[in-house]
C-alpha cells in the first residue's frame, strides 16, 4: 500500500482544498481586477500590479492575514477526522505508525504548499500578461517604498518579476510548514475546525513582536508579505521557519510514535 500517494490523493481531492483554492483565487482576482479598473493599464508595471506587491487595495492584507486559513484548510484538519471516526485504524493495519503519519504530514504540507502557491502563481502570471515587466522608478508612478537594504533588494531593482517569484516560493514553503501546525496540534484540540483555525490564533499571538531597531523583524505574517512592511533580516527568515518547522516535525513524530491506535 503505498501510503503517501494515497493520502495525496485525498489531499488534493478533498473539497477543503477545492476551497482554500478558491478563497485565495477570488482574492488575487479581485485584487488585479480593481487595480485594472481603477489604475488603468498605460505607465503600470507588473510589480505594481501583482497582489504581493499591491499597496493601493486591501487585497494585500486580506491574502496574508489569511494565509495561515488557506495553508491548514485543505487537510489539516483531517488526522483529526481520521482519529474520531477511525479510519486510521484501518490505514495503520497495512502500514506503520509512523508511516502513516509521515504520508499525512507530506499531504498536508504539500497541500499547504500548493493552496498559496497556485493563487499567487495565477495572479503573477495573469498580470504579466497585461503591465511589463520593468520597475518603477522610485519619486515616479505608485511603486511600493522597498529600501535598499530590505531583502532582495537588488533583485527586486533588476528582475522585478524574480523578486516577486522568489517570495511566492517563500510563502508557498512557509504556509506548508504551517500546514504542519495544525497536524501537530490535532491531539490537543476538540474539532477539525480548531485544528484548522488554531495556527493562525498561534501566530497573529505571535505578531506582537514588533521590529525593532537592533533585531529586525520576527512578526511571521509581516516577514512574508513582499510589500515588506518591516525590515526583515534573511537569517531571521531562516531560524523563523526552521523552528516552526522542526518543532512540528518533531510533535507529530513523538505523538505518533506515543499514540495507540489498534
Amino acid at each position: 500500500m503505498n501510503t503517501v500517494r494515497f493520502e495525496l490523493y485525498r489531499a488534493f481531492h478533498s473539497r477543503t482544498f477545492v476551497i482554500s483554492l478558491l478563497i485565495g483565487s477570488v482574492i488575487c482576482a479581485l485584487d488585479l481586477i480593481t487595480f485594472y479598473i481603477m489604475v488603468g493599464q498605460n505607465g503600470r508595471y507588473l510589480v505594481q500590479a501583482w497582489i504581493g506587491t499591491d499597496y493601493l487595495f486591501a487585497y494585500n492584507q486580506m491574502f496574508y492575514l489569511l494565509l495561515p486559513v488557506l495553508a491548514c484548510l485543505p487537510y489539516g484538519g483531517t488526522l483529526y477526522t481520521d482519529i474520531k471516526t477511525g479510519y486510521d485504524k484501518n490505514i495503520c493495519v497495512k502500514t506503520s505508525r509512523l508511516n502513516y503519519a509521515f504520508a499525512k504530514s507530506v499531504s498536508v504540507f504539500l497541500s499547504g504548499f500548493v493552496s498559496v502557491c497556485l493563487p499567487l502563481v495565477m495572479n503573477l502570471f495573469i498580470a504579466a500578461g497585461i503591465y511589463s515587466n520593468y520597475k518603477p522608478e522610485r519619486l515616479k508612478g505608485i511603486s511600493i517604498p522597498l529600501s535598499d537594504i530590505y531583502l532582495f533588494a537588488e533583485i527586486f531593482d533588476k528582475h522585478p518579476a524574480i523578486y516577486c517569484l522568489v517570495y511566492i516560493l517563500i510563502d508557498s514553503l512557509f504556509a506548508g510548514a504551517m500546514a504542519l501546525t495544525s497536524l501537530s496540534l490535532t491531539v490537543k484540540v476538540r474539532s477539525s475546525f480548531t485544528a484548522v483555525v488554531t495556527p493562525m490564533i498561534l501566530f497573529f499571538m505571535f505578531d506582537v513582536l514588533k521590529e525593532t531597531k537592533d533585531f529586525g523583524n520576527w512578526t511571521v505574517t509581516e516577514m512574508l508579505n513582499p510589500r515588506q512592511y518591516m525590515h526583515t533580516y534573511w537569517y531571521q527568515m531562516l531560524i523563523v521557519y526552521l523552528v516552526i518547522f522542526t518543532v512540528n516535525v518533531t510533535v507529530i513524530t513523538l505523538i505518533s510514535k506515543k499514540r495507540d491506535i489498534l
